[in-house]
C-alpha cells in the first residue's frame, strides 16, 4: 500500500529496472553511479539544518537501498546502532530533514510497521548546490590570484628607515606585505658600519641637505668621486654612498659618517 501523494517514477533519484526484480548488469551499473552522484549533492547540501549528523543518516540509507526495488527500510533502532547514535529521536529529526530539504520521501503502511524510504532527483536543490559551489570556487580563484602577486620590500637600516624600489614579485605561497630586510654591519678590514651609526638629522644646514639625485649611472659615479676624494673607500662602502645617492638620501654629514666614522663627523 502505497500514499495518495506517492512520487512518479520521473521523480526518484535512481531508475528501478525495467523487468521488475531483474535488473541488468547495465542498469545495476547505471544505479550505483546514480546514488554516488546523490550522496555527493547530499554532502555538499549548505544548508544548516544539514548537520553532519543528518548526513551520515542519508548515506546509510542510501546505501541500504536495494538495486531492484530502489526502497530501503531500515529502523531507527537499526540506523542508532550502526552510526552511533544515542537517541532514535535524533535519527527521526534527521530523516525528517532530509525530507523537508526534498531529498527523501518516507512512508509507511501502518503505525506498526517500520518505515519505508525512496530517494528523489531534488533537481531544485541540485541547482542551487551547483551554484553555491561554482561561486565559492571562483571566490578562491580570485583570492588565490591576489595571493599570487606580492609587493615587496621595505628596508630598514641602522640610520633609519628608508623605502626601496618596489618589484612586483611572483610569489606562490601568503602576501609578504612589507616583508623587512635589515642591513647588518658591513665589515672588511678597517670599515664597520656597525660601529659608525649616524642619525639623519630632521633639519639644519646644508650638511644635512641630500644631493641632488644623478640623473644616470655615469652622473653618480662622478658625484661619488668626489665625495670619496681623499678617502679610502672600500667598494662596500662606495655602494652603499650610491644607493643613498640614487634615493636621494645621501646627505654631506651622512657621507662623512660612513667614510671617515662619527670623530670625522
Amino acid at each position: 500500500m502505497k500514499p495518495k501523494d506517492f512520487p512518479d517514477r520521473d521523480k526518484w533519484a535512481m531508475m528501478p529496472p525495467k523487468i521488475e526484480g531483474k535488473p541488468s548488469d547495465e542498469e545495476r551499473k547505471a544505479f550505483t553511479a546514480a546514488r554516488l552522484e546523490l550522496q555527493g549533492w547530499i554532502l555538499r547540501d549548505f544548508d544548516k539544518t544539514m548537520t553532519p549528523t543528518v548526513k551520515a543518516v542519508g548515506i546509510f540509507l542510501l546505501e541500504s537501498v536495494n538495486s531492484e526495488t530502489l526502497f530501503c527500510y531500515p529502523s531507527y533502532r537499526t540506523i542508532c546502532e550502526t552510526l552511533s547514535i544515542g537517541k532514535e529521536k535524533t535519527v527521526q529529526r534527521a530523516i525528517s530533514a532530509l525530507v523537508a530539504r526534498g531529498w527523501l520521501y518516507a512512508w509507511r503502511t501502518s503505525r506498526t510497521d517500520t518505515y519505508n524510504y525512496l530517494f528523489l532527483k531534488n533537481e531544485q536543490k541540485v541547482s542551487q548546490i551547483a551554484e553555491h559551489l561554482t561561486s565559492k570556487r571562483d571566490a578562491r580563484e580570485e583570492d588565490r590570484k591576489r595571493r599570487d602577486w606580492t609587493f615587496m620590500t621595505t628596508r630598514e637600516i641602522d640610520l633609519g628607515r628608508q623605502m626601496s624600489t618596489r618589484e612586483r614579485t611572483k610569489m606562490s605561497t601568503k602576501s609578504f606585505n612589507g616583508t623587512h630586510e635589515v642591513f647588518s654591519s658591513i665589515e672588511s678590514g678597517e670599515f664597520s658600519l656597525g660601529e659608525a651609526p649616524c642619525a639623519v638629522a630632521s633639519c639644519g644646514d646644508d650638511n644635512n641637505s641630500p644631493y641632488e639625485v644623478p640623473i644616470d649611472e655615469t652622473d653618480a659615479e662622478n658625484v661619488l668621486d668626489q665625495i670619496c676624494h681623499g678617502y679610502a673607500v672600500h667598494h662596500l662602502v662606495r655602494g652603499t654612498l650610491k644607493d643613498f645617492l640614487l634615493h636621494g638620501t645621501l646627505t654631506p654629514s651622512r657621507a662623512i659618517c660612513l667614510l671617515g666614522g662619527r670623530e670625522a663627523a
